[in-house]
């Protein structure tokens, strides 16, 4: 009985292990972008057009993606992770939106900026000036 037990569980584990698709930070650069003005900030901000095949692909889907955590808020435990370090990333001006996604964790996690995880959840496409282009929602650390 113990074994079937054994059995069952290490089933349920490689199930949920082989349900994340490995996303990588190329994937995201065809993401096109168009230029909107953002009444409450008064600024010209890039919103992403998401084509009905990224929709498809991308939608809902559980990935698994390592790049650098960015704090956005130390004492709420508000993070982005990034395809390069806090000194290069979107928001000092060298990579672009596509290279940064808020991270959404199920419990609250305790990173510092440059620490370089890896994190599983699940993709939620934005098209709105208030966030990244890209939500891991039901994040968790693997």
């Amino acid at each position: 009985m113990k074994k079937l037990v054994l059995l069952v569980a290490l089933t349920i584990c490689t199930l949920n292990v082989a349900a994340q698709e490995r996303l990588y930070w190329s994937a995201l650069e065809g993401i096109s972008f168009e230029e909107v003005y953002d009444e409450p900030t008064a600024t010209w901000v890039q919103v992403p057009k998401w084509t009905s095949q990224q929709r498809q692909d991308w939608g809902g889907t559980s990935v698994v993606v390592t790049g650098y955590a960015i704090v956005l808020d130390p004492v709420d435990h508000v993070y982005a992770l990034s395809a390069f370090p806090f000194s290069s990333c979107f928001f000092c001006g060298a990579a672009g939106p596509e290279s940064v996604m808020e991270i959404q964790f199920d419990s609250p996690q305790e990173l510092l900026t440059d620490d370089v995880i890896t994190v599983i959840g699940q993709i939620k496409l934005n098209s709105t000036p208030e966030n990244l282009p890209i939500t891991l929602e039901h994040a968790r650390l693997k």
